[in-house]
Order: C-alpha cells, then structure tokens, then sequence
C-alpha cells in the first residue's frame, strides 16, 4: 500500500485537493501495478510562519 505525503502551505481549495488526490493517486498507482484503492495521500498543510526558505520565515519574505 503506497503512502504519499504531500507538504505544503494552506489555502488549497477542497475541488483543488481532490483533483490532486486523484490524479497523484493514479500516478502511483500506476506506477506500482497496483489498483488506485490501494493508495494513501495525506496532505500536511503548515502556516508560512512555519516555512522557511532560504533561511528565511515564508510570512516574512511575503511581506
């Protein structure tokens, strides 16, 4: 059973999510041979303030 983590910072819409769900899903499916029931996506959303890029906070470089 595939488990795919995906990190990222919020503000993904729920028709955006599902559309990555499912086409990742696939993919990895796919790619093991096995059907798209037998993967695992989990989406890990952290605030820009706990990003950090470059050695600097996301919310920070946003500003």
């Amino acid at each position: 059973m595939p488990v795919i983590t995906i990190a990222g910072n919020p503000g993904i819409s729920k028709e955006k999510k599902e559309k990555m769900i499912k086409e990742v899903s696939q993919i990895v499916a796919d790619a093991y041979g096995l059907p798209i029931s037998t993967t695992t996506v989990l989406i890990q959303a952290y605030p820009r303030d706990d990003i950090g890029v470059g050695g600097e906070i996301l919310s920070n470089i946003d500003e």
